[in-house]
């Protein structure tokens, strides 16, 4: 895999998906994750074939779509259902939701001293925006910023990552090395970091911002967006800032008991009725 993969949680409230944001809607990012010959390496509509195969899927497409029993599973309804389930994981309910909607025990004094950091000195919120904490532009939210940061190739190498980012979708050269700014709801659970994993804790990315990113450790980044300059953050405010992003995390829900058995396939597909109940986000 070329990139790290995005948490889902939270994926309907971005305006864009994918990390260079080439796709606006979750029906078509399912798609293109199955077509993808690097990631699923098929396609929606092979999918849809194989669960037509399986009588109890049908049944279960056609009860949610309304349509005749024995009716094939479209593609169109894979997508939407997929899409569906997606819209389902909108997590908002961290322990800084509760604080803010008046339970003041939910956040302690190193955390509210995190939030001063985060939204004053390391100047995170000019770019992951309250209250969804990604690029999605208040107060419209109707379009999400993209950013270069001048994201280092390894974290001990003074080398630009290669991969073009929001240029490689749109072709237009100022977006060199672009990426879409991610939320950073759960983001404590959601390690490697950066859009291809180079950072493996939350206090290697907080480094790298407090030198300024690409620029400020001396590449040559000409359309970084983010400021070169230093942010001077303290050994406690980095701390601080660390236990605020960790105020982010809620996971309500996702320890619910798990399906005892999938739909069946059958006899000649039995293998797939194999495939492991539940997941991990």
């Amino acid at each position: 895999m070329a990139r790290n993969a995005p948490t889902l949680l939270n994926a309907a409230l971005q305006r864009t998906q994918f990390h260079d944001g080439r796709v606006s809607f979750l029906e078509d990012q399912a798609a293109t994750v199955l077509a993808n010959p690097t990631e699923m390496h098929g396609s929606m509509a092979a999918a849809a074939r194989l669960l037509t195969r399986s009588p109890a899927y049908r049944a279960a497409f056609a009860r949610a779509f309304a349509a005749a029993p024995a009716a094939p599973v479209q593609e169109a309804q894979l997508k939407a259902a997929l899409a569906a389930y997606l819209r389902s994981l909108v997590r908002l309910n961290s322990p800084l939701d509760q604080y803010l909607r008046g339970d003041t025990t939910a956040l302690g004094p190193a955390a509210q001293r995190g939030a001063n950091v985060f939204l004053g000195k390391a100047k995170c919120a000019t770019c992951h925006f309250l209250p969804l904490f990604n690029g999605t532009v208040p107060p419209g939210f109707e379009r999400s910023e993209n950013e270069v940061l001048g994201t280092l190739a390894a974290p001990n190498r003074l080398r630009l990552d290669a991969d073009p980012g929001r240029a490689g979708a749109t072709g237009i050269q100022w977006q060199q090395h672009a990426f879409k700014t991610p939320t950073l709801r759960n983001i404590a659970l959601t390690a490697p970091y950066m859009h291809q994993g180079t950072y493996r804790t939350l206090a290697e990315v907080v480094e790298f911002y407090d030198q300024g990113g690409g620029a400020g450790r001396g590449l040559t980044v000409p359309n970084q967006t983010l400021p070169p300059d230093p942010l001077h953050l303290t050994p406690r405010e980095k701390q601080d800032l660390i236990i605020f992003l960790h105020s982010l995390t809620d996971t309500t829900g996702l320890r619910r008991e798990t399906p005892r058995s999938l739909p069946a396939f059958p006899t000649k597909l039995a293998h797939l009725n194999q495939r492991p109940v539940s997941g991990r986000y």
